[in-house]
């Protein structure tokens, strides 16, 4: 469909572009024939996609060649001291932050959907964005990660349909309208910004508070907090969970296989509709599938046709992905930077057949590691082993009370075996080293990290090739 808000603009250029959702963003204008340009402060992956585009990306960033575009957009991480910022405000040039434009496009679209939760929301996204393709829905699809299905993170339609990850950082998806949300959990993250738990509840409540209210909230019941705060929703309300019938949504007779995939029988309002499979791994996608199936049939979707549709697809990129298996060692890279993530995601690992796990992990911000300390400790337990890298920072000064070896040490005298390696190098080499038939690797964290895990499993097949 024609959208009206992009009349008129021809040139945007963005501030902070390789940011998932800023550069999905930059596809979406791009591929609408609307001239995009961009600056970070490093290369990255998704960079090189970019480029391959046609869009002009550089680095770092410089006011002198940000041009005279008709619009500057800029993420929420992006300081008001940035020298392109202050070139736009000097230029009288229009500034916009990255949400405003991700509700802008929305807003062209009758149903809009936006998935959000402290964990999982990508994956659920992905989910649901999935069955909507392929169930005929034809949606405009933007993910914070990556999906084999569309070849990236964002996907242009003219339908009637918008599925999006909505973001907690900062407040991003109060910026949002939607017909349908969804909250998954609610979990103590963003420290940095949040400050106390309570905060992050008000601001989901907030959330809550811009869902249409003839539209729906999907809210997982066997969170604790997303059940008190969705008691205050003035739309239509939904609660799905595990083993409640008396629930909307309910995976009653869940079973968890020996390679991690559960299955369960789904009831609806008490009704048993039919056996789901799930191709994703951990009874947490258990409850992602159900957020996704409640979407679907508030869209007035086929349950049956939905459901054997979740036995067809991983999720995105980096939840528990397969790198590679040799000698029955299996690789696995996943997003988890949060201790519940990494506590889930290893608590999955150790029910699947095995001989030990090793949890290599690369920390996000001094701030979530100072604040959550206690939590990451204790996040290991299901590991054999555990090698912690340094922090990753990218926006905070650094912390010298907290760090990659100090957390090490805390897990190594409370929890499991663990030591610091100060580089990637070094990881992967000790991880070469010692994996031994029927391991499972695991590689941690939100950024770098995951680099070394293509490279092992290149190494470990010449190190075992008859």
């Amino acid at each position: 469909m024609e959208n009206s808000f992009l009349k008129g603009i021809n040139h945007v250029h963005f501030i902070g572009i390789n940011g998932s959702s800023m550069s999905g963003l930059a596809i979406l204008l791009n591929e609408r024939n609307i001239k995009v340009t961009g600056s970070d402060i490093e290369h990255t992956k998704s960079m090189q996609t970019l480029l391959s585009k046609g869009i002009h990306v550089y680095v770092p960033h410089d006011k002198n060649q940000v041009g005279n575009p008709d619009l500057i957009v800029f993420t929420a991480a992006i300081s008001k001291n940035n020298e392109e910022y202050i070139y736009g405000l000097e230029n009288n040039i229009p500034l916009m932050e990255r949400a405003y434009l991700l509700s802008h496009l929305m807003d062209e679209h009758v149903h809009k959907v936006a998935i959000s939760g402290a964990h999982g929301k990508t994956t659920a996204t992905t989910l649901t964005a999935y069955l909507m393709e392929n169930l005929g829905m034809d949606p405009t699809i933007h993910i914070g990660g990556e999906a084999d299905f569309i070849g990236g993170s964002v996907k242009n339609s003219k339908s009637d349909y918008f599925v999006t990850e909505a973001d907690e950082f900062k407040d991003s998806y109060l910026k949002l309208n939607p017909t349908i949300g969804v909250i998954l959990n609610i979990d103590f993250d963003h420290v940095d910004w949040f400050g106390t738990f309570e905060n992050m509840k008000k601001s989901f409540a907030n959330f809550i508070e811009k869902i249409d209210k003839n539209g729906y909230l999907i809210a997982c019941y066997d969170d604790q907090a997303t059940k008190e705060v969705a008691q205050g929703a003035k739309c239509n309300l939904l609660f799905y969970g595990i083993g409640n019938k008396d629930l909307d949504y309910t995976a009653m007779d869940l079973e968890i296989d020996k390679t991690g995939r559960p299955s369960y029988n789904l009831y609806v309002k008490g009704k048993k509709i039919c056996h789901v499979k799930l191709e994703a791994q951990g009874e947490h996608n258990a409850l992602n599938s159900l957020a996704a199936i409640a979407v679907m049939d508030v869209l007035k979707a086929d349950l049956i046709k939905t459901s054997q549709l979740l036995s067809t697809t991983h999720g995105p990129k980096r939840r528990f992905d397969l790198i590679g298996e040799v000698h029955d060692i299996k690789v696995y890279s996943d997003y988890a930077h949060h201790p519940r993530e990494i506590e889930v995601t290893l608590e999955t690992a150790s029910k699947m057949a095995h001989n030990k796990i090793y949890a290599a992990f690369e920390a996000h911000t001094f701030s979530r590691v100072r604040r959550l300390f206690d939590h990451f400790v204790r996040s290991f337990k299901h590991a054999d082993i555990a090698i912690i890298a340094d922090i990753y920072n990218d926006r905070e000064t650094t912390d010298t009370e907290v760090s990659g070896e100090i957390l090490a040490k805390a897990v190594n005298e409370k929890v499991t075996k663990a030591l610091y390696l100060p580089s990637y190098q070094a990881i992967e080499d000790y991880l070469y080293e010692l994996a031994q038939p029927g391991d499972i690797i695991i590689v941690l964290g939100s950024k770098y990290l995951e680099g070394i895990c293509k490279s092992l499993v290149d190494r470990l097949e010449k190190k075992f090739e008859v």
